[in-house]
């Protein structure tokens, strides 16, 4: 076995140095351009997949799109994200061709990321990556010291593994590099050292006695029996049915599924219907075990087969799988256009729709998701005008009220609350009316809020415990309402109410519900006097659901505006930090929170605050930028340069206002304040803090 494998490892050693060899293709090289706006790039990279081969625009196109995305993954790369510049560089696979990156087309802005991944990817130990940053150092520069560190990565690779127990271990090990290397860099000579692994690993197996095979298990006989459609995947992840035909015929007689496999690639070469059908089954045969490839040939078959749903289809279904719903959605629009009498693409679209709107109502940029809504609208509307008399996936209503949430989130308080009214207008729901009531009650109108509260609370009869959560909301709101009046009463009267419904729902839940029954509990209960108790329900709150961010967020954000507890603040903010699952970017809000807390109770300013907002602030990203700022390190008029949605408008508005108000200028943090409030950012949890801040100030003598 040792012999037969150091042999293998040999042409292995054979097909590497060829994977040097220049290709003779003359691929025209990227050039410098000027990179795609975030919000542009999702179309254009759809245009782009749509293009032939033959267009006069392709090209130009070509290398906006691999600007964006080199500028993307320079700036993570500056940061130190790794995994996400992998990530970033492995998306360039949709733009150039194997023959592409045999050529080297990249452009020079290419190296340095391609140093930083392999110098991260070497010390981590990723060969594969290594390889692939190395083999684009090399095609980019020419210099001999690229090419050594390859063939010495590749050399230490094989002989790493040549002592292995297995055959299935050694190659294994072997084709996760070269995979890794074809991710990264998929030239035909990488392609082609993987599919020769694959075929080389069956027929270790395979000469492998009886006993030895029984022993390696179930894993051995997939290694058989899957080889061939292991081969193929490796061609077929870039659309390339020749090679992959070419290297499984090579494989020898197989069993069923190889002469399958190969009759079903030999029909999808066809350019007619029946190639188009066949290589739809491909499509679906790696679906579930292999997405990637079906991405790859769906990819390769929007030019190949323009007229055809299915592979649109198909793109949408991969853009949902990785949550790009704007993007998905566009590709159900593009496939209804091609098939508009298909009802059944309707129905599925729309079925997701449902969900992917849902996913973007946290959306930190709503504005984001206009594209979402259009394409729903759309969508319905068409299928409603073709057959009226069936029932859609989707209610018109409860589309109407997600478009709703889409606008409020975005700032868009008139078209939120039209939609809204559209809503009720269809169907009377009590959520629909609550939420319009929270509208309505942060944007200053009390009395039009106040009655939709009534008529929700009306329509929530309380006989099960959503419906008392939901009562006990209600009733919240209401005394928000009184509180924001000035009426005092009135305000502890609806407060008493919402706390003892609440209350009442304690013993029967636990985890986040438990978590939220005791935030608005403590939060009642301070606005009541009743400090010490509000505490232990805050506590309790933390104690059911220690890993969810909303619980700190809701204690935290309640702190900023009422009477300062900087203790309390502390410990919440250190627990907080605490969580591994806290993403950087909350850890920067709660910061920013708690040097207002800490400034409102008269205390220093804590070191340990603008440490941490100095190292996160290293990141590109809008809350690096925010950070800086807090740390002072950026002013107001650097932040309002960058920004770059109403929402993040709104953050810059809100956070120069408490630096105003720490410095003493409480006019024009006054001003400030209300310059957050006519953004109508209402989802924010800054305009809330802003609004309850305001309210504060106006009961003070």
């Amino acid at each position: 076995m040792r012999i037969r494998f150091l042999f293998i490892l040999g042409l292995l050693s054979v097909a590497t140095a060829c994977a040097h060899s220049k290709s003779t293709t003359t691929a025209a090289r990227v050039r410098s351009a000027e990179p795609i706006a975030q919000a542009e790039y999702p179309d254009a990279e759809r245009r782009f997949l749509r293009m032939a081969a033959d267009d006069s625009q392709r090209n130009a196109l070509r290398d906006r799109l691999v600007a964006t995305v080199l500028g993307q993954a320079q700036s993570l790369a500056d940061v130190g994200d790794y995994e996400s510049v992998v990530n970033e560089l492995s998306k360039l696979t949709a733009f150039l061709s194997p023959e592409e990156y045999a050529d080297g087309v990249l452009p020079k802005q290419a190296g340095p990321i391609a140093e930083y991944v392999a110098e991260e990817g070497g010390r981590l130990g990723d060969e594969g990556y290594a390889l692939g940053a190395n083999f684009i150092l090399s095609r980019l520069s020419g210099d001999e010291v690229y090419q050594e560190r390859y063939d010495t990565i590749a050399a230490w690779g094989r002989e790493s593994r040549a002592n292995l127990d297995t055959v299935s271990e050694q190659y294994a090990g072997l084709i996760s590099v070269w995979s890794m290397h074809a991710e990264l860099t998929p030239a035909p000579e990488v392609l082609d050292t993987l599919s020769e692994l694959h075929i080389a690993g069956r027929d270790a197996v395979a000469s492998e006695t009886a006993e030895t095979r029984h022993r390696l298990g179930i894993a051995a006989e997939r290694q058989l029996r899957l080889a061939p459609l292991n081969v193929a995947a490796v061609y077929l992840t870039h659309g390339d049915l020749g090679s992959s035909i070419t290297k499984v015929e090579s494989m020898g007689s197989g069993g069923e599924l190889q002469l399958r496999l190969l009759e079903l690639m030999r029909a999808a070469k066809s350019t007619d219907a029946s190639g188009a059908a066949a290589t739809f089954e491909l499509v679906e045969g790696y679906r579930v075990a292999r997405p990637d490839v079906a991405a790859g040939l769906c990819r390769a078959s929007l030019t190949r087969f323009p007229n055809d749903y299915r592979f649109p289809t198909c793109m949408a279904r991969v853009a949902a799988d990785s949550e790009r719903f704007a993007d998905a959605t566009a590709w159900y629009v593009i496939a209804i256009d091609l098939a508009p009498d298909m009802i059944e693409l309707y129905d599925e679209a729309l079925g997701q729709l449902d969900e992917f709107i849902e996913v973007r109502l946290n959306d930190p940029h709503p504005e984001r998701s206009s594209a979402l809504a259009r394409g729903a609208e759309t969508i319905l509307e068409e299928r409603q005008k073709r057959w009226p008399d069936s029932t859609p996936p989707i209610a018109p209503n409860r589309l109407e009220f997600l478009i709703g949430m889409l606008e409020m989130n975005a700032g868009h308080a008139a078209e939120a609350q039209q939609r809204f009214e559209r809503s009720i207008a269809k169907d009377e729901d009590p959520g629909a009316l609550l939420q319009l009531g929270l509208l309505l009650e942060r944007t200053g109108e009390l009395d039009l809020a106040e009655s939709r509260y009534r008529r929700a609370l009306e329509l929530t009869p309380g006989t099960s415990l959503p419906d008392e959560l939901r009562r006990s909301e209600i009733l919240e709101h209401m005394g928000d309402v009184a509180r924001a009046r000035g009426d005092a009463a009135e305000m502890k009267a609806r407060y008493r109410d919402a706390l003892a419904a609440w209350s009442s729902a304690r013993d029967q839940v636990e985890g986040p519900t438990g978590a939220l029954v005791e935030m608005r509990r403590g939060v009642l209960l301070d606005q009541l006097g009743r400090h010490e108790e509000a505490v232990e329900a805050f506590e309790a709150a933390m104690t059911h659901a220690p890993q969810w961010r909303d619980v700190y967020a809701t204690i935290l954000s309640h702190l900023v505006s009422t009477a300062p507890d900087y203790e309390l603040a502390s410990s919440v903010w250190r627990r907080s930090q605490l969580q591994l699952t806290l993403p950087p970017e909350w850890k920067v809000y709660f910061t920013l929170w708690i040097q207002f807390i800490a400034a409102r109770a008269g205390e220093a300013p804590s070191a340990e605050h603008t440490e941490l907002l100095r190292r996160l602030g290293a990141s590109p990203n809008w809350w690096g930028k925010l950070a800086s700022f807090g740390a002072g390190d950026l002013n107001y008029d650097d932040m309002m340069s960058v920004a770059s949605s109403l929402g993040e408008e709104t953050e810059v508005l809100y956070y120069e206002a408490t630096r105003l108000y720490v410095a003493g200028e409480r006019e024009a943090a006054e001003r400030q304040f209300r310059r957050v409030l006519d953004t109508n950012m209402v989802s924010f949890y800054e305009f809330e803090m802003a609004r309850k801040l305001l309210i504060n100030q106006a009961k003070s003598p």
